[in-house]
């Protein structure tokens, strides 16, 4: 039972099924996964070495808290030791015409109480590009854009504080006024 005669011209169920189909590779097939194999143990390491140093340097999850020890200009500070600027805008730096402006602005605005700010973006020069916040939860960028002190920076923020900006270019607030 299961076996057939062989004697018959039949062969047995057990032959049939131990019988397997060879694989059946071309020359192209062949071809094709030697050049693959040796591209990638040539250009592998390359590629992986490249993509580590365009990487940018991983977020930091714990955010910083503290009163505000130094200011640069208007979109860049210091809590303790660390330097800070503020994700999503662009104010004007401390030696140009209103670089004095926007500082003592936002001296006003981060004096006398604690920051938190938490990583939004990879490094740049040195500083950690963050959101901050005051002890009120108010987006201490979206202050500086309201009043006119800085500008949003759509290529980072993607248009965040474009109507906080709208709103101080109708006002002809801060660098929106005069010529």
């Amino acid at each position: 039972m299961g076996c057939l005669d062989v004697a018959g011209g039949r062969t047995s169920v057990k032959s049939r099924f131990l019988r397997f189909s060879k694989p059946r590779f071309s020359l192209d097939t062949g071809l094709f996964l030697a050049f693959a194999v040796a591209a990638i143990t040539l250009a592998g390491p390359r590629v992986i070495g490249g993509l580590r140093e365009q990487a940018p340097a991983l977020p930091t999850f714990r955010p910083i808290t503290g009163p505000v020890s130094r200011i640069g200009d208007g979109d860049t500070f210091w809590i303790g030791r660390v330097k800070i600027r503020l994700w999503g805008i662009d104010a004007p730096e401390a030696a140009t015409t209103d670089g004095p402006a926007a500082t003592r602005y936002l001296t006003e605005v981060v004096a006398d109480h604690p920051l938190t700010c938490r990583q939004a973006g990879p490094p740049s020069h040195d500083r950690l590009v963050a959101r901050c916040e005051d002890p009120w939860g108010r987006d201490i960028a979206e202050i500086m854009v309201g009043a006119g002190w800085a500008l949003d920076w759509p290529e980072y923020s993607r248009g965040h504080y474009g109507p906080a900006q709208n709103r101080a270019a109708s006002l002809g607030a801060g660098l929106h006024a005069g010529p």
